[in-house]
């Protein structure tokens, strides 16, 4: 009803503009009466339209993804001496008597995690996992990994195996994914470029003539640059749904921006351009599963130098002490520490159980939660707890373990509430945030009637209120978006962030090597942790943390790393091109 009247009166000005206007006032104050009136008309129409536009952009961007399987013939078997075949399924393959092994041997000289053996360039690699009964190839111990071929003769603590290819058909037929939900990348493009225009037009007419020139040449830049991304690499690149659901969030994110921060718009889309060729680069050094290795170190050892320049040279702001200042910028550290983080748990299958790679990946998680511990940065701490668990249970699939861990991380969190008055004054107010509304409580009851007088529509991109509180864009911005452009595009928002998590595990059944597997559901906990803690905190259902809202909050560093982390979910489908030419 509230709709209808406000077109009702935006139409009955623009018929007093034209019957009483008097041709010898300023033109001008003409213009400017106009655009006024057309300013009331266009927010009523985009009100109604962006959001069916946004639901149209996610429903086309995830149907295909989601559709796309890919195929399960086996790559090939083991045969063993009664003729029974053994296929294998995936390009790392587990081989033990535990029911959790993809080669499962029910006897009892046969360890639970025997062997592994991997498709790596073209050929069969197997690897002993200090077996009690040892493997051997052709009669020989083997203490390294060994390439094996059709000849040769597999045995397993006395459990003679042979190993045979699969044919040219079917190798091509399981590097092959149906094709699924049939829609026009280039049409989706489309749709989000306009949604930009038209959110970006929104915000132009809501600021008048208070109007930032660099608002309107970031968004002109950055509508450029997407396209460019988009057509150079569409082709190169499957399914390139992903990448383009970031363009709709960062494109939202300067929505948000342009609002509570115009001044610092040109900076948020440097940031995502940074972003997109850090993606571009990490796409390029995952390809290929022995270079993304090689790399994993020389990251893990500038993720130290971070660690150790955060504890430094650190700037306090807001409690924690998780900025440097690089003079006409600044970063923070441990958001780049993420990329490191999620590379240091990652492995592949021969490698995942060894007791150095394991004592690494403690050692380096242990040293950035105890750098965020010091420098006071719990909001982020706890997400980087979450990935550990994830990351963890993924390696070991132990459950006491992770319990035990869990309980111990419950203690200590305790003890940080009950000893750190920073902490704990957040705590105090968290579900009491009424009670201290225009003290401790201010900004989230300020977000929660902004979100609240939004709607499912909201009030107009430029026209809301919580732009005038601080933090508005970054811990609050769940909250802008809702109060100007309505909880519909909101929820979108969130959808589209959870959907990265679900795609994550989603693909794994069909992930190259575990290495891509544990890195995605890693990246997935950072993703969905952050999200809660940003949603949820800024309307008091959890703490208020300050962490960011991925792709979305204003940030440099943060919508640099999200895009590096998006590559890890995108790993999961890459097609082995190298390795199946080799075979077939």
């Amino acid at each position: 009803m509230s709709l209808v009247c406000n077109m009702e009166v935006a139409v009955l000005n623009l018929n007093n503009l034209f019957c009483d206007v008097d041709l010898t006032s300023s033109s001008i104050d003409f213009v400017s009466a106009f655009l006024s009136t057309f300013s009331q008309i266009y927010t009523f129409a985009v009100r109604w339209i962006m959001p069916l536009l946004a639901i149209a952009i996610v429903v086309r961007c995830v149907l295909p993804l989601i559709s796309k399987r890919r195929k399960s013939a086996p790559w090939g078997y083991l045969i063993m001496q009664n003729g029974v075949e053994l296929p294998l399924y995936h390009w790392e393959n587990s081989i033990g008597r535990s029911r959790l092994s993809d080669v499962v041997l029910n006897f009892p000289f046969i360890s639970r995690s025997h062997a592994v053996i991997t498709l790596s360039e073209g050929h069969w690699v197997i690897t002993d996992l200090d077996s009690k009964g040892g493997v051997q190839v052709n009669g020989e111990d083997i203490t390294e990994p060994t390439i094996v071929t059709e000849s040769d003769v597999i045995s397993l603590a006395g459990l003679e195996l042979r190993l045979r290819n699969a044919d040219a058909a079917a190798i091509a037929e399981r590097t092959e994914e149906n094709s699924g939900v049939q829609l026009s990348p280039g049409s989706t493009m489309l749709m989000i470029v306009i949604f930009q225009i038209l959110g970006a037009l929104q915000l132009f007419l809501a600021a008048g003539k208070d109007i930032k020139p660099t608002v309107i040449l970031a968004f002109f830049l950055f509508i450029v640059a997407e396209s460019i991304h988009y057509f150079i690499f569409k082709h190169g690149v499957k399914s390139f749904e992903l990448e383009m659901l970031a363009y709709f969030l960062c494109g939202i994110g300067l929505f948000a921006v342009a609002t509570r921060s115009p001044n610092a718009v040109i900076k948020q889309f440097v940031a995502i351009i940074i972003g997109i060729a850090g993606y571009s680069v990490f796409l390029f050094l995952l390809r290929d599963l022995d270079r993304a290795q090689k790399v994993k170190y020389v990251i893990m050892a500038a993720a130290v130098v971070l660690l150790l320049l955060n504890i430094f040279l650190g700037q306090v702001r807001n409690g924690a002490r998780n900025w440097i200042s690089l003079g006409l910028f600044t970063i923070q550290p441990m958001e780049f520490v993420k990329v490191a983080f999620v590379l240091a748990g990652a492995a592949t299958l021969d490698r995942l159980l060894t007791t150095r790679n394991l004592t690494s990946f403690i050692v380096f998680s242990g040293a950035c939660i105890g750098t965020l511990a010091i420098t006071k940065d719990f909001g982020t701490a706890l997400v980087f707890f979450c990935a550990f668990v994830v990351i963890a249970f993924m390696r070991s699939g132990d459950l006491r373990t992770i319990a035990l861990i869990c309980a111990g991380a419950g203690l200590a969190g305790l003890a940080v509430i009950s000893f750190m008055p920073y902490v704990s004054s957040r705590f105090a107010v968290w579900r009491h945030a009424w009670e201290y509304a225009n003290s401790k409580g201010y900004q989230q009851t300020r977000t929660m009637v902004a979100s609240a007088s939004g709607g499912l529509l909201g009030v107009g991109g430029g026209k809301g209120y919580l732009k005038n509180v601080a933090a508005s864009d970054t811990d609050l911005v769940f909250g802008i978006v809702c109060e100007e452009w309505g909880l519909i595009i909101a929820l979108t928002v969130v959808f589209v962030i959870v959907f990265f998590a679900f795609y994550a595990v989603f693909s794994v059944k069909s992930c190259r090597s575990s290495f891509y597997s544990i890195s995605a559901c890693g990246v997935a906990a950072i993703f969905l942790m952050q999200t809660a803690l940003n949603v949820f905190g800024s309307v008091d259902i959890l703490p208020l943390t300050g962490v960011t809202l991925p792709f979305v909050s204003n940030g440099g560093s943060s919508i640099v790393t999200c895009w590096c982390l998006l590559v890890f979910i995108k790993s999961e489908r890459f097609v082995p091109r190298r390795a199946v030419k080799s075979l077939t």
